[in-house]
């Protein structure tokens, strides 16, 4: 609610979603919740796209898109936040992608298995 006038978000997500173990959905929401932090302050962007899906059978995917000012990649350090969405992916057992470029943006792409096992 204390960025709604800092930044417009769409998001789209599979209804199957739902049926997800609570610890997904956790790591799910903990994920997200980082990088629109990072779009909002690192930046900064004005728009978010989230597109949570399971079009992949057995795979969740999650991608987070911002018109942001981008960045060369290698450019980049790393931060608290980068580390914490970097924690739940391996607590998911996924992989990660990240594509920027100047004056394009970022785009964060998350694939994860449906089920994690111990």
């Amino acid at each position: 609610e204390q960025y709604r006038q800092s930044i417009e978000v769409s998001v789209q997500i599979s209804d199957s979603i739902e049926n997800l173990d609570s610890e997904i959905k956790l790591g799910i929401y903990r994920i997200i919740e980082q990088a629109m932090l990072n779009a909002l302050v690192h930046g900064p962007s004005t728009k978010v796209q989230v597109v949570i899906s399971d079009e992949v059978v057995d795979l969740v995917s999650i991608v987070i898109s911002d018109n942001g000012p981008g960045a060369i990649l290698d450019e980049v350090s790393p931060g608290v936040g980068s580390a914490i969405i970097d924690s739940w992916v391996g607590i998911l057992r996924g992989r990660r992608s990240i594509d920027t470029s100047p004056g394009y943006g970022y785009r964060l792409e998350i694939e994860f298995p449906r089920q994690i096992s111990d």
